[in-house]
């Protein structure tokens, strides 16, 4: 079995390559979508890109999400990420915004089985 740190290494290594194979997929005009524990999480908010997962621990469910510059790897080295880290029960919330005004919340499910990720624009809004 895996341990936390081994499969959070793991998924950051195939999320690297999602972001350099899997640019087309930021575009796709999704307003909602429920992951599983460890599916990688990829969004393009405006001129930023998140990339992540989550893990059911403890009953809560432990984001980790990476922001970085949308760049395209053709054309520009990728600048350094920020990562993001949080806890939530299930039936709690977090929101991330970009300065264009497209954002995304992420919601823990039931029993932190699920995160459902709603996404908004300033064109939708």
């Amino acid at each position: 079995m895996l341990s936390t740190r081994s499969l959070a290494a793991l998924t950051l290594g195939s999320l690297a390559t999602t972001l350099a194979v899997d640019a087309a997929a930021a575009h796709r005009d999704i307003t909602s979508e429920t992951f599983r524990s460890a599916q990688a999480i990829s969004y393009q908010l405006g001129s930023k890109r998140a990339i992540g997962y989550f893990v059911r621990v403890d009953g809560a469910c432990q984001v980790t999400l990476m922001i970085a510059e949308a760049v395209d790897p053709d054309l520009a080295q990728p600048t350094s990420a920020a990562r993001l880290n949080l806890s939530m029960m299930p039936g709690q919330s977090a929101a991330l915004a970009s300065e264009e005004g497209e954002s995304m919340e992420l919601t823990c499910g039931s029993g932190a089985e699920t995160v459902l990720v709603k996404l908004a624009s300033a064109e939708r809004s």
